[in-house]
């Protein structure tokens, strides 16, 4: 029989919402995930009883067609799936515990019953996530946390704690030292807080690391362009990328995200923030006058890594992750990193 667990509704840091305003997205999406978590343990509790048989092929009278082993490669990909949600599901792939996940037979419903558990990334705080998936068509999932899945099921795989594989990409060819995408759309909410994030890991491995700040022009910024004229808008990304370049980043990123309250920032706010952190006048001058070509590759790279929300990043070509969990990206690609 499969017994039920009794789950602590976590709080949790999750990517932004840029829609919202000036309205913190760590309680927006706490509410709707609570709700969420709720459901799921009412579904868990009053469910009626089923016959478990844990193992990897059969149970009584009845075989299964799928080994437990091909049911978790299935459950990793459906855990992937979620990063392209627009909803606080998409934290999914980020705060899943592969390692923990068991899967169990379900004779009586011919499916395979999957439990893992997922950590708040505050204070650790775990709770459990429960699939269903059919042994006949594992394409048929039934999550025990929402009603419905994402539109389609990608190839790409969760490989460790807050870590996906990009299914097609591949690691990069020059692997020291490790790269590091940092892709933001600077509007979004977290976007430039997260800049503070990509300093503390330029600070904290030095030259193993060559971590580059990527910008996307997405609805955040446009809706500034909007109000304020693109040209305007852009002034924001173009700093933090120009910024990125020079050895006070750190200090600039600091700057920036004392100032920043989630309003448009003009020229001449940008130009006294870098000021103050000491940027080289003439460099960053330079950078931002030509920078808008290379904003424009930087979007396709974005596209080339399907990059659906911001602030995301690439870890050594091939692996997706949150700022919150780049260093475990970085430990995955490279142990000796940590």
């Amino acid at each position: 029989m499969a017994k039920s667990k009794r789950i602590r509704e976590p709080g949790i840091v999750v990517r932004p919402l840029g829609r919202f305003g000036g309205l913190d997205n760590l309680h927006l999406m706490l509410i709707i995930l609570v709700v969420l978590l709720v459901l799921l343990l009412l579904v868990v509790s009053y469910g009626k009883p089923i016959l478990v048989m844990v193992g990897n092929n059969t149970t009584g009278n009845t075989t299964a067609l799928h080994t437990a082993a091909q049911i978790k490669a299935v459950a990793e990909h459906v855990l992937a799936s979620y990063a392209t949600v627009n909803s606080s599901l998409s934290l999914i792939p980020f705060i899943s515990n592969i390692s923990s996940m068991h899967v169990s037979y379900l004779p009586d419903s011919g499916a395979w019953y999957v439990q893992l558990m997922a950590k708040n990334l505050v204070n650790n705080v775990a709770f459990s996530l429960a699939f269903q998936i059919n042994d006949t068509n594992t394409s048929k999932v039934t999550p025990l946390l929402q009603t419905a899945l994402p539109s389609q099921i990608s190839n790409n795989s969760v490989v460790s704690s807050g870590v996906v594989a990009l299914a097609g990409k591949y690691a990069c060819t020059n692997t020291s030292p490790t790269q590091v995408y940092w892709f933001i759309d600077p509007y979004d909410v977290g976007a430039v807080h997260s800049l503070l994030n990509a300093s503390n890991i330029e600070r904290m491995y030095g030259s193993n690391v060559n971590l580059t700040v990527k910008i996307v022009i997405g609805s955040a910024t446009q809706r500034i362009g909007s109000q304020v004229g693109l040209v305007n808008a852009l002034y924001l990304s173009k700093y933090a990328f120009c910024a990125s370049q020079q050895s006070n980043f750190g200090k600039f990123a600091s700057a920036l995200d004392a100032a920043y309250s989630g309003q448009y920032m003009s020229q001449n706010s940008l130009a006294s923030i870098a000021e103050g952190a000491g940027l080289n006048s003439t460099q960053l001058d330079s950078c931002i006058t030509s920078s808008s070509s290379v904003l424009n590759t930087q979007a396709l790279l974005a596209q080339y890594y399907n990059i659906t929300f911001t602030p995301a990043v690439v870890v050594n070509c091939h692996y997706l992750a949150l700022p919150q969990t780049a260093r475990e990206a970085l430990c995955y690609t490279n142990s000796t990193l940590c």
